[in-house]
């Protein structure tokens, strides 16, 4: 099953994200205790369109990524993944920062 608009909604929604809208696309950034452990983009061209790049963006694998948008895996489930993946560090992350 591939992720969709529905699912990265699902997601930010879950994680009591914030959604920035911009000219071509929403940014979902996602945050814990205050510092920012994730973001992602959100197309907008059809509600099907894949999104596939959500799990790097998360530092979680595909299967996750899914269990997280249909409700199997929860927000503190994710964060203590998150933690566990390098300390809660992304490559696209840099101290927490953009």
């Amino acid at each position: 099953m591939k992720l969709t608009q529905k699912h990265a909604h699902a997601i930010v929604k879950k994680l009591e994200g914030e959604i920035i809208s911009t000219k071509r696309h929403d940014q979902a950034i996602i945050r814990n205790h205050g510092h920012v452990v994730a973001r992602y983009g959100i197309r907008r061209a059809s509600k099907e369109v894949g999104h596939d790049y959500i799990p790097e963006q998360l530092g979680i694998s595909p299967r996750q990524t899914l269990e997280l948008a249909t409700c199997t895996l929860d927000k503190e489930g994710y964060f203590k993944l998150s933690r566990e993946q390098e300390n809660g560090a992304h490559p696209h992350l840099q101290n927490g920062k953009l």
